[in-house]
């Protein structure tokens, strides 16, 4: 019986060794296999996105048509977006996206910084209108960084008038904590103005988790395309 016993427990302990192996390969291969932060990729690309707009509204190679604003819109109820002049307002999730965006739109007027937030955006209008940089159709993709009121977009809405065509991404990040909030002001500005079209980020960002940095919110090189593509498909254009 004692010889039993002592086989028994050299068996356990042959097996718990075993495990302890097999333990210990399993975390090794965790280790080496996590993904690293992709922070310090995502920052120098912003900031090399932010010295290329820079370069661009410096020296711009294609100037926005100094046309009165609106004359399309007007003339044909909401302009062709291809051959009206386009400016962007936005945050680092634009401009992130910027190269990918100015591939498809050449003559587009980016203004897209970290951070931003839509209380800034009317003196960002303003600025680009005493230019000569605001277009017949304005993209506004602000909301990430922080809440605002209906006050506040209605304040930016009136400035750019009711003969430019507007289009307002809505914000979408994996755990945002303003994202409902947010959009739910968007919303309620877009349907106090006829001119202001929503393009609904937060409902096509969640079906492509492989298009974003690990903090869900900002792109990467595969999202920037997706995104740019994204925003040209739900433009109206007559």
């Amino acid at each position: 019986m004692k010889k039993k016993n002592n086989h028994f427990m050299n068996t356990l302990k042959s097996f718990g060794s075993a495990l302890l192996v097999i333990a210990i390969l399993i975390a090794s291969y965790g280790i080496y296999h996590a993904p690293t932060s992709d922070a310090s990729q995502l920052k120098a690309e912003l900031e090399q996105n932010e010295r290329e707009l820079a370069k661009e509204e410096a020296t711009p190679a294609n100037p926005p048509k100094n046309t009165p604003a609106g004359t399309r819109a007007a003339a044909a109820g909401v302009p062709d977006v291809s051959q009206s002049s386009l400016s962007v307002i936005g945050d680092s999730v634009f401009l992130g996206a910027a190269p990918a965006f100015n591939k498809l739109y050449k003559n587009a007027v980016i203004d897209a910084k970290v951070s931003r937030q839509v209380v800034q955006a009317l003196d960002i209008v303003k600025n680009m209108d005493k230019k000569g940089n605001l277009g017949d159709t304005v993209i506004i993709a602000l909301g990430t960084n922080g809440n605002f009121n209906s006050a506040t977009g209605q304040k930016l809405i009136d400035y750019l008038g009711p003969d430019r065509t507007v289009y307002w991404i809505d914000a979408y990040g994996r755990n945002l904590p303003v994202q409902r909030d947010v959009n739910n002001t968007i919303r309620r500005v877009a349907k106090a103005n006829n001119n202001v079209h929503v393009i609904a980020w937060s409902k096509e960002g969640p079906k492509h988790p492989d298009w974003f940095y690990q903090d869900g919110i900002h792109l990467n090189t595969t999202g920037q395309k997706k995104f740019a593509k994204f925003i040209q498909k739900n433009m109206i254009t007559e």
